[in-house]
């Protein structure tokens, strides 16, 4: 039994992934449903961070965390998590609409691994080891792949292909800062805080966007009204879960076992859509969810050695020094 708890907390971080990247692959589909149902794009994501608003709000009484940091240092990183993630979940959500999630989401999870690598170094003098950028390298690959069998499809326009690349590499772009900066603000505050903060600006945000850009549209099918619920909800809950995921992982570590969203995506874009990728694209996507499983299992490996060398010392009634308990992954 002790082996086993130890193999469960081992596994931590990848079984919060799997939670994670399940959640966000169903409010992808969700995203390009109710986009379907006529319901403008910024209208989408204003609706989307009302729901999360809504549903932090619901858990704040319940956890009474910490809403504000204890010093100008920690509500300056916590301000400027909360603008990089927002507009990096705008430019994710927005490509949503141009293409398929499962492609698009592919580009995404692909490319922010090598970009939250760089970020994470320069910002938390986090390092990565020869595994992992093995890792990380065979994704980015599989993603130059993709782009390349998007181009050759040439079902769109060449604005639009152009859009539905350009738009998950910004995301990406974005995205890789704003995880770091994630994984900086968890030191000192709780998921809820940075939940509400989030949704707080995205509301704002996609209001003063939606009536600014679009002709909004507020009378929906029940059917339209249940996909932008499930919108708010899964994402909601796919950002918790990631959380919990850079609560015990580097940021780049966490991103990168991300990727595994991309096959999840792709069976639901079958399932939901019914959009098949092409050769060229199913080859690319293989490298990305290849990437994944390769760093996931040395993940796992490795907090599981950190387990058995922990126990080993207590058994010996050592008490090793906190300084050399880092995470070396």
């Amino acid at each position: 039994m002790a082996a086993v708890s130890q193999d469960l907390k081992a596994a931590k971080g990848p079984l919060l992934n799997l939670l994670s990247t399940i959640l966000m692959a169903l409010s992808a589909e969700f995203m390009t449903l109710s986009h379907k149902g006529g319901i403008p794009g910024f209208q989408l994501l204003f609706l989307l961070s009302v729901t999360q608003f809504l549903t932090v709000i619901v858990f704040i009484p319940c956890v009474c965390p910490r809403l504000v940091g204890e010093n100008l240092r920690q509500n300056g990183k916590l301000i400027l998590m909360t603008v990089i993630n927002v507009v990096s979940s705008t430019l994710m959500y927005l490509s949503f609409t141009y293409s398929s999630p499962g492609i698009e989401i592919g580009i995404i999870q692909g490319s922010a691994p090598l970009f939250t690598a760089c970020f994470g170094f320069i910002l938390l003098k986090e390092t990565v080891t020869l595994v992992p950028c093995c890792g990380i390298l065979i994704s980015v690959i599989g993603v130059v792949l993709v782009g390349i069998g998007m181009g050759h499809e040439g079902s769109d326009s060449t604005q639009n292909l152009a859009i539905s690349i350009l738009l998950p590499l910004s995301a990406a772009l974005t995205r890789a800062p704003g995880m770091v900066l994630f994984r900086a603000v968890l030191k000192d505050l709780s998921g809820i805080t940075i939940m509400l903060y989030l949704s707080a600006l995205g509301t704002v945000a996609q209001f003063i966007l939606t009536y600014s850009l679009e002709t909004p549209v507020w009378t929906m099918s029940a059917q339209t009204a249940g996909f932008v619920a499930g919108l708010g909800l899964t994402q909601a809950l796919a950002t918790l879960t990631l959380l919990g995921v850079l609560d015990v992982e580097k940021a780049a570590i966490a991103v990168a076992m991300g990727t595994l969203v991309v096959p999840i995506t792709i069976l639901l874009d079958y399932l939901f859509l019914t959009k098949v990728p092409g050769l060229l694209k199913w080859v690319g996507l293989s490298l990305v969810v290849l990437g994944t499983v390769v760093l996931s299992i040395y993940t796992w490996w490795k907090h599981r050695q950190e387990e058995r060398h922990q126990n080993l010392l207590e058994e010996l009634n050592f008490s090793p020094n906190p300084a050399l308990q880092e995470d070396e992954n």
